[in-house]
């Protein structure tokens, strides 16, 4: 019996560690987004007047033409007033901002 319960507590485990990364990545585009973006690009992804001249995020005609390659090109280079990410940021990072950057419909 005992041994039942430890391998049911093993499982769930597993499963839980599992899908952990799946959602905390996903969580982390927000998240990296609200702390390096937002302050500009606004929350909802409409520039703020600091980023005259940017892009607003959730344009559907802007979201078209940017596929999330070009997004974590822009960010490793810079555009603008923005000055580059590159090395700030990790690829994994660039890479769930750009994601998070996606969804902003």
């Amino acid at each position: 019996m005992m041994k039942k319960l430890a391998l049911s507590v093993v499982a769930l485990a597993v499963i839980a560690l599992a899908s952990a990364p799946v959602a905390h990545a996903a969580a982390d585009g927000k998240a990296l987004y609200d702390a390096k973006c937002a302050m500009c690009h606004g929350k909802d992804g409409v520039a703020k007047p600091m980023a005259k001249g940017s892009a607003n995020f959730n344009d559907a005609k802007w979201q078209a033409g940017m596929t999330a390659d070009k997004i974590v090109a822009v960010m490793e280079s810079g555009k603008g007033k923005m000055l580059s990410y590159k090395g700030k940021l990790t690829p994994e990072e660039e890479k769930a901002i750009a994601g998070y950057v996606k969804t902003l419909k």
